[in-house]
């Protein structure tokens, strides 16, 4: 339904330069965002700390040269070479290959729940410059409006039907929105840098200010994803640990004398009696634990929280309706009483009031609408479906 005293955004911020939708931007946020592109080399990182756990130690080579001198007889020389490679152990490399995959899907988890929680604000950041933005476009409805008024009062007043108190009255009231207009447009350019500064935007853009956020289907929380990451990899931590050992040294020699060849070939096997990894594998387990334990608490916080919004949007959407319709009967009168004030069959203090209703039910739609807007941002947050 069309109001009479609205005046639309693209009317009033009509610019030369292309205007972007938010999608468009916040694309462009994240494709640009130096924060999430450190983010996403933690990934490659642990892809090459998983390849560092699963590399071979490098072999080692001894050689020798003897020179014999016996008390009778001439000198003659001999060699001894060895040869010997760690070999790990059945077992360690299948937990130490799980362990590599744990760390790196936990970096893929860590990254996902940045870019959500970047998503998210970014989007609430948006929420609130759209706020700023209407409201400072319905100070200039409501100036429109005082000035109207202002002008009506001043004719009366020269015709001699009113008083000039009652003039300056409407004068004041207009020159108080007046006064407003700067504060408001400055509370608006603070809300659209801030915006653009956690975007990592460079330069000033002409942003869209019509997106309407909307409840997504479910998806995976990001918190707990992440949690369940760290959890499976305490696991694999743990059960790489469990191993009191994880190399024996094989070797081979050949040692060549005067009278004689020898020829060795063994293995050194540690001896697991003071250090048994015995601390770090419970420091594992407590770390699987508490991972566990907090998985439990987001999910139960989780839970909460989206009976809490969807308590809170359908509250939302009730009082939206309500004063849709109060708007509609209010404009009406307002209307009536403008028509009557010109005629003096109507006050000045009635049409203010009537003027103040009018602009009050328009501000209270205007953060209702933005109320909606940020429930529907976290509960697609806290359901794991990002406002992409």
């Amino acid at each position: 339904m069309k109001y009479i005293f609205i005046l639309t955004i693209s009317l009033l911020y009509l610019e030369a330069q292309t205007v972007l939708d938010f999608k468009t931007f916040l694309n462009q946020a994240i494709d640009s965002s130096p924060y999430l592109h450190s983010s996403a080399l933690n990934i490659e990182s642990a892809k090459q700390e998983g390849s560092i756990l699963n590399r071979y130690e490098n072999p080692s080579l001894a050689l020798e040269v003897s020179q014999f001198s016996p008390d009778v007889g001439s000198s003659e020389a001999g060699f001894r070479a060895a040869y010997s490679q760690p070999v790990r152990l059945w077992g360690v490399a299948d937990a130490k290959s799980a362990l590599s995959t744990a760390m790196h899907q936990n970096a893929k988890s860590s990254y996902a729940q940045k870019k959500a929680f970047f998503v998210k604000s970014l989007s609430l950041l948006y929420v609130d410059y759209v706020q700023s933005k209407k409201s400072f476009i319905l100070l200039a409805q409501t100036k429109a409006i005082a000035k109207t008024i202002y002008d009506i009062s001043l004719a009366r007043y020269e015709s001699g039907t009113i008083a000039k108190g009652v003039m300056l009255q409407a004068k004041i009231d207009y020159q108080m929105v007046e006064a407003q207009e700067d504060s408001a447009r400055l509370q608006t350019s603070n809300a659209y840098f801030q915006l653009l500064r956690y975007a990592g935007v460079t330069k000033e853009l002409e942003i869209d200010a019509n997106y309407q956020f909307s409840r997504r289907s479910e998806g995976v929380n990001s918190e707990i994803q992440l949690l369940e990451a760290k959890s499976i990899q305490a696991d694999a931590q743990a059960k790489v640990n469990a191993n009191k050992f994880e190399w024996v040294n094989v070797y081979a020699e050949l040692e060549k004398e005067p009278n004689q060849d020898i020829a060795r070939l063994g293995v050194n096997i540690p001896l697991a009696i003071f250090n048994t990894k015995a601390q770090e594998k419970q420091l594992s387990i407590l770390e699987s634990k508490k991972a566990k334990l907090l998985i439990k608490n987001e999910q139960n916080r989780v839970k909460i929280e989206l009976s809490r919004l969807t308590k809170e949007r359908q509250a939302l959407l009730n009082m939206e309706l309500k004063y849709e319709k109060l708007l509609q009967s209010e404009t009406e009168l307002l209307l009536m009483f403008q028509e009557g004030y010109k005629i003096a069959s109507i006050n000045l203090l009635q049409l203010q009031d009537i003027k103040n209703r009018v602009i009050g039910s328009e501000q209270m739609l205007i953060n209702i609408t933005s109320a909606l807007d940020k429930n529907a941002i976290l509960t697609n947050y806290i359901q794991g479906n990002n406002n992409e």
